[in-house]
């Protein structure tokens, strides 16, 4: 599939799905208390994080007029002009 390809909602899952692993991988951290691994986790848990709100700033926009959609979940309707999204 191409990134064109996509729709506003496929969009939103893989944000979600960025931040769900993030979570996962800061908490698996916590297994690791006091080591060099659990450092390692955290940053990379970190790291992801902010690569999902970095792509929620890039790719979670209205297709129509291009404004960012800070909203939970996909509306209907763009809150700025009031198109219908996909």
């Amino acid at each position: 599939m191409n990134k064109d390809d996509r729709t506003l909602h496929d969009h939103f899952v893989v944000f979600e799905n960025l931040l769900f692993v993030s979570i996962v991988v800061i908490v698996a951290s916590l297994l690791f208390q006091n080591t060099i691994l659990f450092w390692i986790l955290w940053l990379l848990g970190l790291l992801i994080a902010v690569a999902a709100i970095v792509y929620r700033g890039k790719y979670v926009r209205c297709p129509h007029c291009g404004s960012k959609l800070n909203v939970r979940g996909v509306p209907k309707y763009c809150p700025d002009c009031g198109k219908e999204l996909d």
